[in-house]
């Protein structure tokens, strides 16, 4: 009866291992830009030939919807970075619309979401993101006046959709 009870045991202690991880499973995905809608979400292909929509993690851009000053300065900027290039996506998560919420990177540039904030194109998505070296990069672009920052009174675009 001890042997029994003991294996259940160990049966259980597994399950709720394996479980717990895979909640906490990161799935990566490599594919070629082939769209860059706004500031902060893109369309990669996959080499199955599907396609993913993917939102950047924890950064938000100006919005084109409404015309938010820099929208169009954003989109550019991230285009220059990722457009018909081979990236590589790290996820845990969908957001609500089932977009993949990843980090990007490329060959050249190891946080694409971090540069998108240094350089003032993107706010950090304090919202949903307690990224410390995000916020630092907000930080710094907002000292140095960089991107979006140059504006007299910036509004971020979780305000703007708001509006």
């Amino acid at each position: 009866m001890n042997r029994i009870m003991r294996s259940k045991s160990i049966f259980c202690l597994f399950f709720f291992l394996t479980l717990t991880i895979s909640c906490f499973a990161e799935n990566i995905y490599v594919g070629r830009v082939v769209k860059v809608s706004d500031g902060d979400t893109f369309t990669l292909l996959l080499a199955d030939s599907t396609q993913e929509r993917v939102r950047m993690h924890g950064i938000d851009a100006p919005e084109k919807k409404g015309g938010q000053p820099y929208s169009r300065a954003a989109k550019d900027y991230l285009s220059s970075l990722i457009a018909g290039k081979t990236v590589t996506v790290r996820s845990q998560s969908r957001d609500r619309y089932g977009r993949i919420l990843g980090v990007v990177s490329t060959s050249e540039v190891s946080d694409v979401n971090l540069e998108m904030i240094r350089t003032g194109m993107a706010w950090h998505y304090s919202y949903y993101d307690n990224t410390e070296a995000y916020k630092a990069a907000e930080v710094y672009a907002r000292k140095n006046k960089l991107g979006l920052w140059k504006d007299e009174n910036p509004v971020n675009p979780y305000g703007w959709r708001k509006r």
